[in-house]
């Protein structure tokens, strides 16, 4: 027969109530942000693709308290895209550089310490204004190049660490999909990179809960590393990150750095002025002092510059 039976019928209703749910208003708790996994993984694989938890999240801000907001963030990692416990476990301290060149710590969740490796060696770290319930509020996020400006290298093979097959990273990371140039589901930050968790900043939230710190993982990450990245993520995310790497550009650097060598200028100017030097001498005193600092923060800057994938899981 044609006709639906009650039973049917039934169901049919509650798959569309439960669409409806998933599409509609924002989730309360990790667990029922974790509920609307298939409805955000369509392909039911989350290799790589955070910035989707990170969007369907975004995308129903408005309806959600800032402390809220935050926990959602806290529900998934950033790099496997596993879903996670609020729990101890989860949580990694580290210090991350910003888009703009700027070191910031924070804490970091994640399913397993290849994840902190991945983070430390391929994320950084941006602003954006965020809509809440209760007004705007600034965050730091962790964020990556759009991997779509060069969306061939999805295609590109590479050796599986686990098995030693040829795969590509449209194969390994489905939902890592391109729309007109740009990664389809993300949502972007201040400087225009995709945003795929949330960093946690400031001394309350490190005295939150332990932590594991990043740098006790230095040596086992050289490691990994070493043996081409056959543990978490394996090769995935970071064949995703190294696509299109975020580097600080030196118009981004001179823009961080204007405020605080400007001051200094001034700074150096009014002491000439206290000190009774004319305001010619003045002037020349402080641009010396000028150059000195800048060609210390170049020095400064020169020296810095010295798996939970689905198959692990499921």
């Amino acid at each position: 027969k044609d006709a639906m039976g009650p039973r049917r019928v039934l169901s049919v209703l509650a798959l569309l109530s439960a669409a409806a749910s998933a599409a509609g208003h924002a989730p309360r708790s990790i667990e029922e942000l974790v509920a609307r996994y298939e409805y955000i993984f369509e392909t039911g694989n989350r290799n790589a693709a955070s910035h989707l938890w990170s969007s369907y999240v975004l995308d129903r801000a408005h309806e959600l308290e800032p402390e809220k907001l935050e926990l959602l963030f806290k529900g998934f990692c950033p790099v496997s895209g596993s879903p996670l416990p609020n729990d101890p476990q989860t949580r990694f301290y580290s210090t991350l550089p910003s888009v703009l060149g700027q070191k910031t710590s924070g804490i970091t969740h994640h399913c397993c310490w290849p994840c902190i490796c991945d983070t430390q060696s391929a994320v950084k770290t941006d602003t954006k204004a965020v809509q809440t319930a209760e007004g705007p509020r600034s965050y730091t996020f962790l964020v990556i190049g759009d991997p779509c400006v060069h969306e061939a290298k999805l295609d590109e093979a590479f050796e599986d660490p686990f098995t030693g097959q040829q795969v590509t990273l449209r194969q390994q990371a489905p939902e890592v999909k391109c729309v007109d140039g740009k990664l389809g589901g993300a949502h972007f930050s201040d400087h225009g990179h995709v945003i795929i968790g949330m960093y946690f900043v400031g001394e309350e939230e490190k005295k939150a809960a332990p932590f594991s710190s990043a740098e006790s993982f230095a040596e086992k990450c050289l490691e990994r590393q070493a043996h081409g990245f056959d543990s978490g993520m394996g090769a995935i995310f970071q064949k995703v990150a190294q696509i299109n790497p975020i580097t600080v550009s030196a118009v981004s650097a001179a823009s961080f750095l204007q405020k605080s060598e400007v001051s200094e200028v001034q700074g150096a100017a009014g002491v000439a002025g206290i000190s009774g030097i004319s305001p010619g001498r003045g002037l020349v005193i402080a641009f010396f002092l000028f150059g000195i600092a800048g060609v210390a923060a170049l020095l400064s800057r020169q020296k810095t510059k010295r798996s939970c994938s689905d198959s692990d899981l499921e």
